[in-house]
């Protein structure tokens, strides 16, 4: 599976460093040609890369608006109320409040100092996901079985709860994807595989 690293246009960009760099705590990575004087920079948080470049490089002019239209999602680890809890001392401005969203992940959004929007997300911690496919189990009709202790979702699982075998839950995965995505089946069945590989359930053997 890959990954996408957005590139952002930024007005100043030693102060946008400095802002992904202290106050959202991104770690430094590359900067070109020096930090003093930089044409481009990445930094990145959890996996996650972001890279900036000054507008005047890309054609936009002082007056153009930035951020408008482009919210960043970004899955991050560690306690997200905590790092909700420091954001908030440290001033940063909080668009949306933290809260739980219906499908089972609790996020808040932040504004950068250019104009970007960036939503801050983790599965709640009082919603189960699905040992087999990820999916948040919220509500009772979500577990197999209609069972809240059930590991499984009602997806893959049989009506008693049990798990499904893993070639059926493949099957259903791929044809999902295809549907929800309007992906062709290879690269459906690619993804699916990569996702099951990493699921409990089945152990690294999709």
């Amino acid at each position: 599976m890959g990954y996408i690293s957005p590139t952002l246009a930024v007005r100043n960009m030693k102060q946008t460093i400095q802002f992904y760099r202290d106050c959202l705590g991104f770690q430094m990575g590359t900067a070109f040609p020096d930090v003093d004087n930089p044409e481009y920079a990445d930094l990145s948080k959890d996996g996650m890369v972001i890279m900036l470049v000054p507008t005047q490089n890309v054609g936009i002019g002082a007056e153009a608006r930035l951020g408008t239209g482009v919210n960043l999602y970004m899955q991050i680890d560690g306690d997200i109320d905590g790092y909700y809890d420091e954001l908030k001392k440290k001033g940063i401005k909080v668009m949306v409040d933290i809260k739980d969203e219906p499908f089972g992940i609790r996020d808040f959004t932040v504004e950068d100092i250019n104009g970007y929007k960036l939503t801050f997300n983790q599965i709640s911690k009082t919603v189960k996901a699905c040992m087999s496919c990820g999916m948040p189990m919220s509500k009772v009709e979500d577990f197999g079985g209609g069972n809240t202790e059930s590991l499984y979702c009602v997806y893959c699982s049989k009506p008693d709860g049990s798990l499904k075998g893993r070639e059926e839950v493949f099957q259903g995965m791929v044809d999902f994807m295809m549907t929800s995505q309007k992906l062709d089946r290879e690269t459906a069945e690619s993804a699916v595989k990569d996702r099951m590989s990493k699921m409990p359930a089945w152990s690294g053997r999709a």
